[in-house]
């Protein structure tokens, strides 16, 4: 993302913004034909279950969403999203066709395409061959010509108008929550009335100074004093993210990332500094196995780490390589699983060998 003015400053974002950014201008540069949900879906659960993203015999929202977590970050996320700024992450993905639709905003489809897909041409290759298997199953269906009635501008024009009136920070997707119909047959037909009417003017309710709550404190001596607790190598290991550090508090935080900035401003910078790295996490849940099959006196290699680890074979492979772990060794003398961590001399916040590995 970069803003420039007439003095020429400009403000680039950083790596990940651009990249974001960079994929969305590509996408939307191209001249890809209309796909229907039933494409797009099926498109999405594929690639899911390709990426390992998988729940029984179907696609692993939530282990997408945690994924999508990891690797843009609340802040970004927060950026591009304002229903995921405001704490609303239940349903955040939606890969189910509703009436024919996606019900999910753009940003968020273009997040989670190059999540999946790392490319446009990727995706959009990913498109089109999933439109050839799914037109031999699939017969196209004609709608049904609503916009035959006369009146329905009108109507469907004041259905908008009240839910803008009865709501001050109403958006679009509070619109397709409220009004489906409506909202769908006005973004197809009516679309720079509806963005004229969003664009407008609102009156601003007065409201009381958001004050750093009283609290703060300590809740930030709280995390502070039990974070190296979640850090321990156990078995079955958590990922030291936002929510599981909330769980050492008496109570959770605001949901708005705005609010818990204001509010809580100690507590939310011992957040940021505690949060564990994907790659820590994933170093931490090898050690604990690592440990665990010397232990039990079995041996340690690609085989039984598969068998055993949640943690990729690939990754134990270039980690005992990057570490230099002399497995040997430390099968015959045991090992602590703790000193083994600290042996490696990398931060909680760490990203990971300088080695690309691919999933």
């Amino acid at each position: 993302f970069s803003i420039s003015a007439d003095s020429a400053a400009t403000h680039k974002g950083s790596n990940l913004e651009q990249k974001v950014a960079l994929f969305a201008h590509d996408i939307l540069q191209r001249n890809i034909p209309p796909i229907g949900s039933t494409v797009l879906s099926s498109c999405y659960v594929r690639q899911c279950k390709k990426r390992g993203f998988i729940f029984g015999k179907n696609a692993g929202i939530a282990k997408l969403f945690d994924s999508i977590q990891s690797a843009y970050g609340d802040e970004l996320l927060s950026q591009i999203d304002p229903a995921y700024n405001t704490g609303k992450h239940e349903q955040w993905i939606r890969l189910k066709s509703d009436k024919g639709q996606l019900n999910m905003p753009l940003a968020r489809h273009l997040i989670i395409a190059l999540h999946l897909f790392s490319s446009a041409d990727d995706f959009e290759e990913a498109l089109k061959n999933e439109s050839i298997l799914l037109s031999a199953s699939i017969s196209p269906r004609v709608p049904k010509g609503e916009e035959s009635h006369p009146n329905q501008k009108t109507r469907y024009r004041q259905k908008i108008e009240l839910l803008l009136a009865l709501r001050a920070d109403a958006d679009v997707e509070y619109l397709w929550k409220k009004a489906y119909k409506p909202t769908q047959w006005i973004l197809e037909n009516d679309n720079a009335w509806l963005m004229a009417k969003l664009r407008a003017p609102k009156k601003v309710a007065v409201t009381a100074e958001k004050s750093v709550d009283s609290r703060d404190g300590a809740y930030a001596a709280l995390i502070e004093a039990g974070v190296d607790e979640l850090y321990k190598v156990t078995k079955d290991p958590k990922r030291v993210n936002i929510r599981n550090l909330q769980s050492l508090l008496p109570s959770s935080l605001p949901h708005e990332l705005d609010l818990r900035k204001q509010k809580f401003p100690l507590t939310y910078q011992q957040i940021k500094i505690h949060q564990e790295s994907v790659w820590h996490f994933r170093l931490r849940t090898l050690v604990w196995t690592v440990s665990e099959l010397i232990r039990m006196k079995l041996p340690v290699n690609y085989s039984t780490v598969r068998l055993t680890s949640a943690v990729a074979s690939k990754v134990f492979l270039v980690f005992s390589s990057f570490f230099e772990w002399d497995l040997e060794s430390l099968a015959r003398t045991g090992v602590d699983a703790e000193a083994l961590l600290r042996s490696t001399g990398v931060s909680r916040n760490w990203e990971g060998p300088p080695v690309p590995i691919s999933f």
